[in-house]
Order: C-alpha cells, then sequence, then structure tokens
C-alpha cells in the first residue's frame, strides 16, 4: 500500500482535530495545544484520547509528551511465539532538561506495575547530540542526557521543585554499565529508582542505541544489533503486562520503526502470515496495517518514506530465510530455489 495513503488518512485526523478542540475532552483525535515548555518540537504531540497522564494532584499539569501504545494482529490469528501483551510501549520524546522529572515520575506510575520492584525498560534510539544539517560543524541537542551515566554520576533527585506535587520525591542513581551485544555499539547501563515513603525499589534497564540516523533507515550491517537489542529488552522486561518505554528525538520516526519492525517480526517469526494469500486477508497489507494503527495512537510514527520501506526489505530478507523463497524486487536478493511467492510487495510513495 503507498505511503502517501498514510499520509492521507493522518492528515485527516489531523483536520479533524482542529474541529474537535484543543483542550483533550472532544472527540477521537483531539489534541492539546503544544506547550513550548514541555514538547521539544511544536508539530509532535499525542493524542489526547491515549497520552500518558502523569499522577499529579489537582492543579498540577498532567502532561508529558507520551502515547501508550497497543498493537494488535493483523492477520487473524497472533503470532505464536508471544503473547499479545507484550506488544504495549509508551512512545515518548526525547526529553529535554525541563521534563526530566516529568519523564521519571512517568517511569515510577507507569512502568512495572503493579509491582515498582519489577524491572522497567527503557530504549533510547537517539544520540544526546547530532550534527546540523544546515551545518556539520555545529550540533544541536537531540535528547537531554536525563539519566545517570556512570559511577561518577551523583544520584538524580526527582521533583525538587515541587512541580509534580509535595508528595513526590524520587532519586535515580546508577548502579553497573553492563556488557553490551557484542560487535554492537549499545550501551546498557542498570539504574535503581526510590520514592520517598515506599519500601520498593525499582530497577532499570536503560538501553541506549545510538547509530540509527534521524529520519533514516538503519545500513544493513546495523539490523543484527537491533534485532538483539529487541531480544535482549524484552527477556529484562520481567513481567509481559508491562510496557517498554522507547523513544528517539521526537518519539515517532526511529521510535514507531522500531516497534513496527519488532510486531511485524513476531508476526512472520510466529508464522501468523502463513498462508497469507490463501485466506480472507490476501488483499490487505500487514505492514501498511501496522503503521496505520500505529499513527491512530501516536501521530507520525514511522515519520519518513525511508523508514517505511526499510521495514518491506527487512521483512522480505527474514521471509526468504525463513520460508526459502525468493521475493521480487528491493535491495536484498536471495539465489536460493523459488518454491512460492511472498505476496508483500515493496511500497508506493
Amino acid at each position: 500500500m503507498p505511503y502517501s495513503e498514510l499520509n492521507r488518512l493522518e492528515s485527516e485526523r489531523v483536520s479533524l482535530s482542529k474541529q474537535q478542540g484543543g483542550d483533550g475532552s472532544e472527540g477521537e483525535w483531539a489534541r492539546l495545544d503544544p506547550d513550548p515548555v514541555l514538547d521539544r518540537y511544536n508539530n509532535i504531540h499525542p493524542w489526547a484520547n491515549n497520552r500518558i497522564k502523569l499522577h499529579v494532584p489537582e492543579g498540577f499539569n498532567d502532561y508529558i509528551n507520551a502515547s501508550l501504545v497497543t498493537l494488535v494482529s493483523t492477520s487473524g490469528k497472533q503470532s505464536a511465539l508471544k503473547s499479545g501483551v507484550q506488544d504495549k510501549y509508551i512512545c515518548m520524546q526525547g526529553p529535554k532538561k525541563q521534563t526530566v522529572d516529568h519523564v521519571w515520575h512517568m517511569v515510577w506510575h507507569e512502568a512495572a506495575t503493579p509491582y515498582n520492584s519489577s524491572p522497567a525498560v527503557i530504549l533510547m534510539l537517539s544520540p544526546t547530540h547530532a550534527p546540523a544539517s544546515d551545518d556539520p560543524t555545529k550540533t544541536f541537542e537531540k535528547c537531554f542526557p536525563y539519566y545517570p551515566v556512570d559511577e561518577n554520576s551523583p544520584p538524580l533527585k526527582i521533583n525538587e521543585k515541587n512541580d509534580l506535587g509535595e508528595d513526590f520525591k524520587a532519586e535515580v542513581r546508577f548502579i553497573s554499565r553492563e556488557p553490551s551485544i557484542e560487535g554492537t555499539a549499545i550501551e546498557i547501563r542498570k539504574l535503581a529508582m526510590t520514592v520517598e515513603g515506599n519500601d520498593e525499589e525499582k530497577p532499570i534497564w536503560h538501553y541506549l542505541y545510538p547509530n540509527w540516523p534521524d529520519f533514516g533507515a538503519l545500513e544493513e550491517e546495523n539490523v543484527a544489533s537491533v534485532l538483539g537489542l529487541m531480544d535482549i529488552s524484552r527477556k529484562q522486561n520481567g513481567q509481559g503486562e508491562n510496557p517498554r518505554i522507547v523513544h528517539c528525538s521526537a518519539g515517532v520516526g526511529r521510535t514507531g520503526t522500531f516497534i513496527a519492525l519488532e510486531f511485524l517480526m513476531g508476526e512472520l517469526q510466529g508464522g501468523a502470515w502463513e498462508g497469507w494469500d490463501q485466506g480472507p486477508m490476501a488483499h490487505t497489507d500487514p505492514i501498511y496495517d501496522t503503521v496505520n494503527q500505529l499513527r491512530t495512537q501516536r501521530k507520525t510514527m514511522v515519520q519518513a518514506y525511508e523508514q517505511y520501506a526499510f521495514l518491506y526489505e527487512v521483512l522480505r530478507k527474514i521471509w526468504e530465510e525463513k520460508y526459502g523463497t525468493v521475493c521480487g524486487g528491493g535491495d536484498y536478493t536471495h539465489q536460493e530455489k523459488q518454491t512460492q511467492i511472498c505476496g508483500i510487495d515493496s511500497p508506493q510513495r
């Protein structure tokens, strides 16, 4: 299905949102107005109906640029590899200096519930700084370093200014730097969070993947490292019903691509697409449907055409390796004997 159709549907939702008010209380596609302090970009903010609301006292701002996303199989049968409750994520923008407290407040209340002592998992798919597009000699902030970096980092004191109410005082400490996945640039940190008045300590696994270009697709040699990141972060997630927190800079491009790829790989590897071309779903496109499903929960997910095309290329390669078939087109071409044709075509612009 063409990428342009995804953008057309999103434009319709945005038009409806302008008709439905900006206070977040009306309509399926209502949105809050951009917050110049709390939002990193003025064109990326969540749909009101599934935004995360901070657990703050009445009269305090409950806003954070984060959305709860849940993916459901589009195949008619769920993958045998995974339970549907594992396809829950919190997608957020890369924190700003002004939102560090908000992020950790959300981590405590939304990740690893109902047990605060169960691990929380955060995946950071952006470096903190990157070269400016108009002047590569200059850098600009993509994500504020909101976590303790190493053993020399002092504990983060959360909500010292009472912006989130007087009753929430927390501390985030660096525990250890863990061995990375061999051959990758992934940085793995174990952190711990405590809250005054609560006896439990929440362990936090923080994964930094710095090599994914903004608005772009991964280079082929980096695909395996991202697949490894998916695997290790799922295993560390503790309880299946807990959402993992995923972010890049805006929390839509690389974030959406990572989530879509992980979900679709689980579908493919679990056999959910077997017999696709003979069944009632033959005229549907699971990649298109999954990206559209994401966009109904957070605007602009899988932000660039290159990211959308990347999903087809990687999944085509995995299909060929799994079934020993050749799919026409694309960058990946295998020479195994063709025994059947896979029915997922490359997207059109």
